[in-house]
């Protein structure tokens, strides 16, 4: 009788829903090139050999996103999700360095109460990213650097038990550089693998592995001008020579409600990425100094504390740290690759379905 019930009330729900969320922060970074402490000391003593557009090396940020979403109850009992989220972030003193992202995934999952399996599809991307000034090798000229860059990623995911999720993604992507730089052009693919658990006492942890093989498609373009790369001077940072890669990521997620009084609760969550990147090329030091034994660790961590203000505004203060350390056997490469960034920000989130 309770299947009879609950398929009745299924036939009453709407086909089709959708759902909205608009979000606005502002934000402090205090490094927004991630610029290494040379280049930073480089830029505050005004040198002419550091070149670059930079009004400072910190900026407030703006950043506005909107995420439409839309769910299907379609036929054989299943639910098909898509959404879409857009991304603006303005900065105020440096605006050529603001950049958009896009993203959007369509989910497909059993529309039953306990289901046991998804699959989803993932597109991410920037359309225009500033990096930075950077030397053009054929005619020893200085330009600003941009990339464009572009995702495509699949995931699977059963729940062997109720509290516990694991998933399997694979994917591809690239990062084409502006013409005058398109020796750095790479394509990549990466495959991984995720478990995540729901305590009874509604606090959640995930934990993600991916691998990821990057190719430095434009390594082959002959070139003719030469900088020098004497170890006992400072480098200038570049990325010339040979770029393919393997890197390792491990991504930790931790939430949890935390309930301060009666009628207040926060939600608490932490986000920390460990990124292991090691270059492969078997190019000499003396051709290739950028990347001959580099060892590329990279740290990031974001926690943060949301709270309701009412049923669909949601606000959130958030902290997060970044930064590189390189190896290897060139003195200048570390001190010009090495950076720390922070940021520290506050935002709303109005939510309407």
């Amino acid at each position: 009788m309770s299947q009879e019930v609950e398929a009745r009330r299924q036939s009453r729900l709407p086909t089709f829903e959708w759902g909205l969320k608009v979000g606005i922060a502002g934000i402090y970074n205090d490094n927004v090139l991630r610029l290494s402490e040379t280049d930073q000391d480089a830029f505050r003593r005004s040198s002419s050999t550091f070149r670059t557009p930079l009004e400072t090396i910190d900026d407030g940020e703006t950043e506005f996103s909107i995420a439409p979403a839309i769910q299907w109850r379609a036929p054989a009992n299943l639910m098909a999700i898509g959404a879409y989220r857009f991304k603006t972030v303005q900065r105020l003193n440096n605006e050529f360095s603001s950049y958009q992202t896009h993203s959007f995934s369509a989910t497909l999952r059993p529309r039953t109460k306990g289901y046991r399996w998804s699959a989803k599809l993932s597109v991410f991307a920037i359309p225009d990213f500033y990096l930075r000034v950077y030397r053009d090798r054929d005619f020893g000229t200085y330009h600003d650097t941009r990339f464009k860059n572009f995702e495509y990623s699949g995931e699977f995911s059963i729940r062997p038990l109720p509290q516990v999720w694991l998933a399997g993604q694979s994917g591809f992507g690239s990062i084409y550089y502006d013409k005058r730089f398109t020796e750095f052009d790479s394509e990549f693919y990466e495959i991984g693998g995720e478990v995540r658990y729901s305590a009874p006492w509604a606090s959640t942890v995930s934990l993600r592995y991916t691998r990821r093989n990057s190719d430095n498609i434009g390594k082959s373009q002959q070139f003719l001008y030469y900088p020098s790369f004497e170890s006992d001077v400072v480098l200038e940072d570049n990325e010339y020579g040979d770029a393919d890669n393997t890197e390792d990521e491990l991504r930790l997620v931790l939430k949890s409600p935390l309930r301060l009084a009666q009628e207040l609760s926060l939600d608490a969550s932490i986000t920390t990425r460990i990124r292991r990147r090691v270059y492969s090329t078997m190019n000499s030091l003396e051709s290739d100094p950028f990347h001959r034994g580099r060892l590329d660790n990279r740290w990031e961590v974001t926690p943060s504390l949301s709270f309701p203000v009412n049923s669909a505004i949601d606000i959130e203060v958030f902290y997060t740290h970044e930064e590189r350390k390189s190896e290897s056997d060139v003195e200048g490469v570390p001190r010009v690759k090495d950076f720390d960034r922070n940021e520290i920000g506050i935002g709303a989130t109005y939510s309407l379905r």
